[in-house]
Protein backbone atom coordinates (compact mmCIF):
# COMPACT_ATOMS: atom_id res chain seq x y z
CA UNK A 1 0.00 0.00 0.00
CA UNK A 2 0.91 3.48 -0.63
CA UNK A 3 1.68 5.73 2.21
CA UNK A 4 2.58 9.02 0.59
CA UNK A 5 0.64 9.28 -2.92
CA UNK A 6 0.53 12.64 -5.13
CA UNK A 7 -3.28 13.56 -4.31
CA UNK A 8 -2.27 13.10 -0.43
CA UNK A 9 0.54 15.71 -1.52
CA UNK A 10 -1.65 17.94 -3.47
CA UNK A 11 -4.28 17.91 -0.04
CA UNK A 12 -0.90 18.38 1.62
CA UNK A 13 -0.41 21.56 -0.40
CA UNK A 14 -4.04 22.98 -0.01
CA UNK A 15 -4.34 21.83 3.68
CA UNK A 16 -1.46 24.07 4.28
CA UNK A 17 -2.18 26.88 2.20
CA UNK A 18 -6.09 27.19 4.09
CA UNK A 19 -4.35 26.87 7.43
CA UNK A 20 -1.95 29.76 7.13
CA UNK A 21 -4.63 32.01 5.52
CA UNK A 22 -7.35 31.24 8.42
CA UNK A 23 -4.49 31.79 10.76
CA UNK A 24 -4.31 35.02 9.16
CA UNK A 25 -7.34 36.16 9.23
CA UNK A 26 -7.81 34.90 12.57
CA UNK A 27 -5.25 37.25 13.64
CA UNK A 28 -6.86 40.25 11.98
CA UNK A 29 -10.34 39.27 13.18
CA UNK A 30 -9.36 38.75 17.01
CA UNK A 31 -7.23 42.32 16.16
CA UNK A 32 -10.20 43.99 15.29
CA UNK A 33 -12.38 42.15 18.15
CA UNK A 34 -15.03 40.92 15.70
CA UNK A 35 -16.62 37.68 17.42
CA UNK A 36 -19.03 37.38 14.02
CA UNK A 37 -15.88 37.98 11.79
CA UNK A 38 -14.30 35.03 14.19
CA UNK A 39 -17.29 32.73 13.31
CA UNK A 40 -17.33 32.90 10.04
CA UNK A 41 -13.14 32.50 9.77
CA UNK A 42 -13.40 28.89 11.64
CA UNK A 43 -16.78 27.64 9.96
CA UNK A 44 -15.00 28.56 6.03
CA UNK A 45 -12.01 27.07 7.33
CA UNK A 46 -13.73 23.99 8.14
CA UNK A 47 -15.89 24.00 5.07
CA UNK A 48 -13.11 24.42 2.77
CA UNK A 49 -11.03 21.79 4.88
CA UNK A 50 -13.40 18.95 4.48
CA UNK A 51 -14.55 19.61 1.07
CA UNK A 52 -10.24 19.52 -0.14
CA UNK A 53 -10.06 16.35 1.71
CA UNK A 54 -13.21 14.86 0.55
CA UNK A 55 -12.22 15.98 -3.31
CA UNK A 56 -8.29 14.44 -3.38
CA UNK A 57 -9.70 11.71 -1.01
CA UNK A 58 -12.07 10.35 -4.02
CA UNK A 59 -9.90 11.46 -6.32
CA UNK A 60 -7.37 8.92 -4.60
CA UNK A 61 -9.76 6.02 -4.04
CA UNK A 62 -10.64 5.91 -7.72
CA UNK A 63 -6.63 6.12 -8.70
CA UNK A 64 -5.14 4.39 -6.46
CA UNK A 65 -7.87 2.09 -5.07
CA UNK A 66 -6.69 2.46 -1.52
CA UNK A 67 -8.70 0.51 1.25
CA UNK A 68 -8.05 2.74 3.91
CA UNK A 69 -7.17 6.89 3.41
CA UNK A 70 -8.40 8.47 6.40
CA UNK A 71 -5.96 8.10 8.76
CA UNK A 72 -3.42 9.14 6.29
CA UNK A 73 -5.14 12.41 5.91
CA UNK A 74 -6.34 12.83 9.59
CA UNK A 75 -2.93 12.52 10.05
CA UNK A 76 -1.53 15.10 7.68
CA UNK A 77 -4.01 17.11 8.88
CA UNK A 78 -2.84 17.19 12.56
CA UNK A 79 1.09 17.81 11.78
CA UNK A 80 0.18 20.72 9.47
CA UNK A 81 -2.33 22.15 11.41
CA UNK A 82 -0.05 22.20 14.97
CA UNK A 83 2.82 23.04 13.15
CA UNK A 84 1.27 26.46 11.39
CA UNK A 85 -0.52 27.18 14.94
CA UNK A 86 2.39 27.49 16.74
CA UNK A 87 4.40 29.34 13.57
CA UNK A 88 1.56 31.15 13.76
CA UNK A 89 2.08 31.95 17.62
CA UNK A 90 6.20 32.40 17.23
CA UNK A 91 5.00 34.45 14.44
CA UNK A 92 3.45 37.12 16.54
CA UNK A 93 -0.28 36.52 15.48
CA UNK A 94 -2.68 36.38 18.74
CA UNK A 95 -4.50 33.41 17.67
CA UNK A 96 -4.19 30.99 20.46
CA UNK A 97 -1.78 31.54 23.40
CA UNK A 98 1.21 28.66 23.90
CA UNK A 99 -1.28 26.55 26.87
CA UNK A 100 -4.18 26.30 24.01
CA UNK A 101 -1.93 25.11 21.18
CA UNK A 102 -0.18 22.64 23.58
CA UNK A 103 -3.45 21.31 24.89
CA UNK A 104 -5.20 21.17 21.50
CA UNK A 105 -1.84 19.26 20.03
CA UNK A 106 -2.07 16.81 23.20
CA UNK A 107 -5.81 16.14 23.00
CA UNK A 108 -5.88 15.82 19.23
CA UNK A 109 -2.66 13.74 19.30
CA UNK A 110 -4.61 11.59 21.70
CA UNK A 111 -7.58 11.03 18.79
CA UNK A 112 -4.81 10.52 15.93
CA UNK A 113 -3.21 7.76 18.03
CA UNK A 114 -6.62 6.24 18.58
CA UNK A 115 -7.43 6.40 14.71
CA UNK A 116 -3.92 4.79 14.29
CA UNK A 117 -4.66 2.06 16.22
CA UNK A 118 -8.54 1.47 14.59
CA UNK A 119 -6.40 2.29 11.03
CA UNK A 120 -4.05 -1.33 12.04
CA UNK A 121 -6.64 -3.05 13.54
CA UNK A 122 -8.80 -2.85 10.23
CA UNK A 123 -5.77 -2.97 8.45
CA UNK A 124 -5.23 -6.67 10.02
CA UNK A 125 -8.80 -7.46 7.91
CA UNK A 126 -7.17 -6.90 4.38
CA UNK A 127 -4.68 -8.60 1.86
CA UNK A 128 -2.20 -5.69 0.65
CA UNK A 129 -4.66 -2.82 0.94
CA UNK A 130 -7.66 -5.23 -0.32
CA UNK A 131 -10.71 -5.94 1.13
CA UNK A 132 -11.11 -9.88 1.95
CA UNK A 133 -14.46 -9.92 0.59
CA UNK A 134 -13.84 -8.24 -2.53
CA UNK A 135 -10.97 -10.47 -3.77
CA UNK A 136 -12.89 -14.06 -2.55
CA UNK A 137 -16.31 -12.32 -3.79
Amino acid sequence: MKVLTFRLGQFAIGALLLTVLFRYALNLCIGAQTLVGTIACSIAYFCLMYFTGWYFGQKEEREYDIYDIGFRYHFMTYVICVAVGFAAHYAGWHTEGIVALAATATFWGIGVLIHFILFIAERKKTIKGYARDEIFQ
